[in-house]
């Protein structure tokens, strides 16, 4: 099921970048999963042994399997599905998962003035058949739509015994349930693993922190958020959530104007004030529902409401890269990182990986993007998408080049990257890394010559390399790079700040 993700591209959104805290007398266990939700899962268990550890994760899957069934407008099989394409007068009994998370819309629908709306659906389907046309919505059409989205859309019994359907709407969790079944997954593992110690899920970007575990979290320049990119805050996480939405890499196209993907139910238009809000709360539910909402509201109104909701605290940034925090948010960030990572380079790499015509037979490539100077030495690996865990170690290897090139480097440098650098496996599409010109090590490189290399390999696939040699220096360049049948298409952009 493909949820309406916010921020990031990957994301995004918000990534995990090194754990801040751990038990003396526990271990360290972290578990990688595809396509949940539509987009990654990372889970990280801190707790005694494996099978405590995989208890976690084995629970954690199973949570989240049982409430996509539940809660997934995408399914048509889901109990939101049918209860939303039940007819109007409709009288239903649903579980108490789904009863109990309509109560909790309704409140935040008050509590927001009509921010948060599930019936949104329809507006947002309306911009999006728009940008498809490249024809901008009529005014009548807007306010047609929007009537529709904010009616009344259920009526819950007193007793809670049964709700009744009010409208023909087509409604959407998508601002909500995500942080819903975040919590879930943290209770049921505090309620059934009780050797975990702590642990962090993060599903899409978007993560809740329990127990004795404490993580330190990075949150991307909303504007250069490549794999790589800016970190524009850096945060603390313990017993707590974060959440981030945004506009900045997921928007509607109509007529060479860029619009927000995010709609206003108040207006009906697309959202113009936010393109960037990270909230922090004690439950994920919370986070990501008030990161929707900062989304549409204007900052004033959005850090009243912030701050009005105990343990709760946010930042926004503009389109003008203005940003406005809550009173508390200084409490929860440390410095900010533009300023000590700033250096005059900025490149970005832009790459498709194929997408294969036999997806039920695919294996996803192993893929890697480093620089290495003149004399053939690594001196940064940009993204390395492979399995750190078993089976894959074994497979490392068929990534030629790269493995070679890194054996060099061990052998004057202790650094391992497989394992923080390299993230899981990628599905088709495209991907875009940034580099800064520096080392491994956070060291500015000299000018001088220096090699691009993009190299995919996909077990019972083929095996693939990209070189493009380049002047780090004054100079600026833009280059379309030659494809191939795992890198259908790739390019390069450099360039040097005066």
């Amino acid at each position: 099921m493909q949820w309406c993700l916010r921020f990031c591209t990957l994301s995004l959104s918000l990534f995990l970048f090194s754990m801040l805290a751990r038990s003396s007398s526990a271990d360290d266990f972290t578990f990688h999963h595809e396509n949940v939700l539509g987009t990654s899962l990372e889970l990280h268990v801190q707790c005694d042994t494996e099978a405590a550890a995989r208890e976690a994760e084995e629970r954690t899957l199973q949570q989240i399997e049982r409430l996509e069934k539940i809660f997934s407008h995408y399914d048509p099989s889901s109990e939101f599905s049918k209860f939303v394409n039940a007819k109007p007068g409709t009288i239903s009994t649903l579980s108490h998962d789904l009863r109990e998370l309509l109560k909790r819309c309704d409140e935040w629908n008050q509590v927001s003035h009509g921010a948060f709306q599930p019936g949104v659906q329809g507006l947002t389907q309306l911009w999006k058949n728009a940008a498809e046309s490249s024809t901008m919505p009529t005014s009548e059409a807007i306010e047609r739509a929007r009537e529709l989205a904010v009616t009344k859309h259920w009526s819950i019994a007193e007793d809670n015994a049964s709700v009744t359907r009010l409208s023909s709407q087509k409604l959407t969790l998508n601002a909500i349930a995500k942080g819903t079944i975040l919590d879930a997954v943290i209770n049921v593992i505090e309620r059934d693993c009780p050797t975990v110690d702590g642990c962090m899920v993060n599903i899409g970007g978007d993560l809740r922190v329990a127990g004795t575990l404490a993580e330190n979290v990075s949150i991307p320049h909303p504007f250069h958020d490549a794999i790589g990119g800016k970190i524009w805050k850096k945060l603390s996480i313990k017993d707590a959530a974060i959440a981030t939405s945004g506009n900045s890499e997921r928007y509607f196209t109509i007529g060479g104007q860029r619009l927000s993907h995010i709609i206003d139910p108040r207006t009906g238009m697309p959202a113009t004030n936010v393109v960037s809000a990270t909230v922090m709360a004690p439950t994920a539910e919370t986070a990501d529902v008030l990161a929707t909402i900062c989304s549409v509201m204007n900052p004033a109104e959005a850090l009243h409401l912030v701050e009005s909701i105990p343990g709760c605290s946010c930042c926004l940034m503009l389109e003008d890269e203005t940003v406005f925090c809550s009173v508390n948010w200084v409490e929860a960030t440390q410095e900010t990182a533009t300023e000590e990572s700033a250096t005059p380079y900025e490149m970005n790499v832009e790459f498709e990986i194929t997408k294969p015509e036999n997806s039920g037979r695919w294996r996803r490539p192993y893929v890697a993007v480093w620089i290495e100077d003149q004399d053939e030495y690594p001196v940064k690996t940009l993204s390395l998408f492979l399995m750190a865990n078993n089976p894959g170690p074994r497979w490392h290897r068929d990534l030629r080049r790269w493995y070679a090139s890194d054996q060099l480097r061990l052998l004057s440098d202790e650094m391992k990257l497989i394992g923080t650098v390299s993230k899981p496996t990628r599905n088709a599409g495209n991907y875009k890394v940034a580099w800064d010109g520096k080392d491994d090590h956070g060291k500015v490189l000299k000018e001088g010559k220096y090699t691009l290399y993009i190299e995919a390999a996909r077990e019972h696939g083929t095996y693939q390399l990209i070189k493009y040699p380049f002047e780090l220096g004054a100079k600026s360049f833009e280059e379309e790079l030659k494809g191939n049948v795992e890198i259908k298409t790739a390019k390069v952009q450099f360039s040097k700040k005066p």
